[in-house]
Order: structure tokens, then C-alpha cells, then sequence
């Protein structure tokens, strides 16, 4: 049982980990100039400011959804290992 959780928490947690990844390189790709602390004028454009929001906040939230299933693995291997030590 243990194991099949283990399994689904790592998926899990790649998936999210690969998801951000490639939302950073479009964030990169497509905006490969800007710097959100020098370059403010670019987000002027009201269809650029929401492309740019979109991609931070998607890329954001599996950033953290990744976080905290790796977070959840390590807990949980961790315990698994003090159980079978024990």
C-alpha cells in the first residue's frame, strides 16, 4: 500500500516539477528581454501584462504543487524507512 503511494506521489511530483519547467522556458522564450524590476514599460500593453500574468501564475502554482508533493514523498519515504528499520 505504502509503495503504491510512494509510486503515485512521485509521478506526481515529476509531472509537476516538468510542468514548471516548461513554463519557465515560455516565459523565457517569450519574453527574452524583460526584467520585471528594469523593464516596467512593457507591460503597458494590456494583451502582453496578461500573457506574462497567465505563464508567472500557471508556472507558479506548479511550482508549489511540486514543492509539496516532493515535501509529502520525502515525509512519507521517511517514514517507510524508520517502519521497516524499527
Amino acid at each position: 500500500m505504502m509503495i503504491g503511494a510512494m509510486v503515485t506521489l512521485a509521478v506526481g511530483a515529476v509531472l509537476c516539477s516538468a510542468l514548471a519547467t516548461l513554463g519557465n522556458q515560455a516565459i523565457a522564450r517569450e519574453f527574452r528581454d524583460f526584467a520585471p524590476r528594469k523593464n516596467t514599460d512593457i507591460l503597458m500593453d494590456p494583451a502582453i501584462a496578461v500573457r506574462y500574468a497567465e505563464y508567472r501564475l500557471a508556472t507558479n502554482i506548479f511550482y508549489r504543487q511540486g514543492l509539496v508533493l516532493w515535501t509529502v514523498l520525502g515525509i512519507l519515504g521517511g517514514c517507510m524507512l524508520t517502519a521497516n528499520l524499527l
